[in-house]
Formats: C-alpha cells, structure tokens, sequence
C-alpha cells in the first residue's frame, strides 16, 4: 500500500471512528436515562454513625466532602396524572452511588420515589428518595445504610413549568435551600449536609473522550504527511 493510500486511510477511521462516538453518546432530547453528578459536604452527623474525626469507615466526622451519581429514566410515568402541581414517580432510579468520605453506599436497586412540586407562588420541590443499599463496609459503626435522601426547596415556586421530570439537572442556584441525607438502622442515626453541584456531567466526559478519539485520526494524518516527506 503507497504512503498516500495509508494516510487516506487512517484519517478517515479516525474521523469517522470519533463521529461515530459523539453520535452514540450525545444527549438526546427524547432520552429517556438522564445521569446527574453530585457534590456537598457533611454539616451534621447524628448518633450512633458519629466519630470524632471519622473518616467514613470507621464513623462520620464534619465537613468530610460527599459526591455520587444516579441515573433515572425520565420516561417514568406520573402516578398522580390528574394533579397538575405535584408529579410523583415510582422507582425511576436505575442506579446510583454515594460516597462520604471514604465510605461508598450503593443502590442495589431497591425501591425509589422522584417528586416534582410545581406550585406556583408558594414553593417548588424536587426531591429523590430511595431505599435499599449496599456498602463497603457492609456497616459503619454496626449500623447499615438504609435510606437516601436530597431535596431542593424553593419557596417562591418559580423554578418549573410543570411538574414533569427534569431532563437536565435543576440549578443549585435557583433553590433556596437544598439537603441530602444518608440514613442508617436504627433511630436517629445519619449523616447530612448541602450540595454543591448537581450536573450531568458523565455525558460531557464521553463527549470530551469521543473528541480525543477525532483528533487522534487528525494527528495521524499529520504524522504520515511527515513520514512522506
């Protein structure tokens, strides 16, 4: 094969291995899986999960950062269909993973629960709760993980249009407050705090991947261009 030919050649598997990419990942208007990205901190820990100076494992200290993802299917139906202000949605979760210090709870999935509260003038709410975890360790202080929990609370109700599922994650920055918590067995025992990110960011990272691979079959072209001459 002649050196022109190569070159031909590899650039365009490159490029059209790069666009193939970015066309199977790019985010779809009608997509129906939505993956959020999360980060916080810990405020407050409450019983038997606390340890001074924990650092996850062994016991909750404050201010340990927090971060996770999940992903829902946006195509969930309303099981209140009749209420135009309050949507709320059975088990959309497919997955989801939070870590606080360094302790990691998973869903397993179990059961879940998405509500979206569109009252315009006296509060908008967007709330996930779910139930049903794994973790490493299986126990922090001889307690397990049982319940997750984020809300994001509004009062002016000015946030949403409907009470549909988001299909981009709502901004931090239009709630007047907002709160995760992360409940174990037992009465009292968890640990919460206040996000401060929600993005949806692991399409972005394919995307970014999917660029590299494009531009790997420019820079092919450019190294044959050189080995010819």
């Amino acid at each position: 094969m002649s050196q022109v030919k190569l070159r031909v050649l590899i650039r365009t598997v490159g490029l059209t291995v790069g666009t193939f990419c970015a066309l199977i990942v790019a985010p779809s208007s009608e997509a129906a899986t939505i993956p959020f990205n999360f980060s916080g901190s810990v405020a407050e820990v409450h019983g038997g999960v606390f340890t001074s100076g924990g650092s996850g494992v062994n016991g909750f200290g404050s201010a340990l950062p927090v971060s996770g993802s999940f992903t829902y299917n946006s195509s969930t139906p309303d099981v209140l269909p009749g209420d135009p202000m309050w949507g709320l949605y059975a088990n959309p979760i497919q997955n989801m993973t939070v870590k606080v210090g360094n302790y990691t709870a998973t869903f397993s999935p179990g059961s879940s629960v998405m509500q979206v509260i569109n009252n315009p003038g006296l509060g908008d709410t967007f709330k996930v709760t779910l139930n049903g975890f794994t973790s490493s360790p299986a126990t922090v202080n001889g307690l397990t993980p049982t319940t997750f929990e984020m809300e994001l609370v509004n009062p002016s109700g000015n946030v949403f249009a409907n009470d549909h599922l988001p299909t981009t994650p709502p901004s931090l920055s239009s709630f007047a407050s907002n709160q995760w918590r992360l409940v174990f067995s037992g009465v009292g025992n968890r640990v919460q705090g206040a996000l401060t990110s929600l993005v949806p960011l692991p399409a972005a990272v394919w995307l970014f991947g999917a660029g590299l691979i494009a531009l790997v079959g420019l820079g092919s072209r450019g190294l044959t261009s050189r080995k010819e001459s």
